[in-house]
């Protein structure tokens, strides 16, 4: 067998081997394939052709291949985390749909955002993927998989209650952010007033009750990061439930006593009395929602803490 083809042969598959080790695995390959060589060219009774010395190096295996065997990890993303990516995977797409459906809503609402270079949809979904995926391929080499998919039995989530699902937390969080956003002055919106050459606008009251509403952002964004990251917890989840809708309704009784929800900047001055109204009824039906998640809530803890099974509803 000639040494110019299993020198080739060597050299394409030590192109592909860690170099603290190519030349060990080279030097025993080489044995390997001359010891083969040497077998059949006793059992023919004469020396190799090039046809014949060819089908023994595609026997042997694609260089590539052959290399890999000897690589430490020899997959992208192994067995273990593989469950774990495409959980993650999962997720964060479905946070990436709900996110450019919240945006598609506020832009038939006539909202705008006030950054620029937002992606496409599909353009930040392949970017998703490929940051998900090249994270969990970091892990997978250089991390320590066991370590990574360890798990507590004790943080699963009860097998039995009422429980909201993943897609109702995320996209609760999303709009949530999104709110805050708005509330804060870095997301906002077309005047629909400008029609009338009026600017409608909220009145005082709210500015009154600001910070108020931006902690309970903050106290809503947070319950549902809980809910999300520890499923077991779900006494605590009750509980910031309970106490974000009392506050809710609490800022909500306070706003709705004012004499007046809206202003209208312009001629008139005064707010339309059927806008106003309209205000007041969402803002009611707003205050008896929170109101009636905090019973329930409620009801549903009391049962839970003192082992009697809640009524399914």
């Amino acid at each position: 067998m000639t040494n110019d083809l299993i020198d080739r042969y060597l050299a394409a598959v030590g192109r592909e081997l860690p170099p603290q080790t190519r030349a060990d695995i080279v030097a025993e390959l080489r044995d390997e394939l001359m010891s083969g060589a040497e077998a059949r060219e006793e059992r023919l009774g004469r020396p190799l052709n090039i046809a014949e010395q060819e089908e023994l190096l595609v026997e042997f295996g694609n260089p590539l291949l052959v290399a890999g065997r000897y690589r430490k990890v020899q997959h992208l993303i192994g067995p273990a985390l593989y469950p774990v990516w495409w959980a993650a995977l999962r997720a964060s797409l479905v946070v990436i749909g709900v996110v450019y459906g919240a945006l598609v809503l506020i832009g038939l609402m006539g909202g705008r955002l006030s950054v620029d270079g937002i992606m496409s949809p599909l353009s930040a979904a392949v970017f998703m993927t490929g940051a998900v995926t090249l994270v969990f391929a970091a892990l997978e080499r250089f991390g320590n998989p066991a370590r990574i998919t360890r798990w507590k039995p004790d943080r699963l989530p009860p097998a039995e209650g009422k429980r909201r699902s993943r897609f109702d937390i995320v996209t609760e969080l999303v709009f949530g952010v999104l709110f805050l956003l708005w509330w804060v002055g870095l997301l906002h919106f077309r005047d629909q007033g400008a029609a009338f050459d009026e600017r409608l606008e909220l009145a005082p009251v709210w500015d009154r009750w600001h910070w108020w509403i931006v902690g309970y952002s903050l106290v809503e964004i947070g319950s549902n990061v809980v809910a999300l990251a520890r499923p077991d917890r779900v006494q605590l989840s009750r509980w910031l439930m309970i106490w974000r809708s009392l506050l809710g309704a609490g800022i909500l009784l306070g706003v709705i006593q004012a004499s007046h929800l809206l202003v209208v900047s312009g001629p008139s001055g005064k707010a339309p009395a059927l806008l106003d109204l309209g205000m007041r009824l969402f803002l009611g039906v707003l205050i008896l929602s929170f109101v009636a998640r905090a019973a329930t809530e409620g009801w549903r803890l009391y049962h839970e803490e003192t082992g009697e099974a809640a009524p399914r509803r």
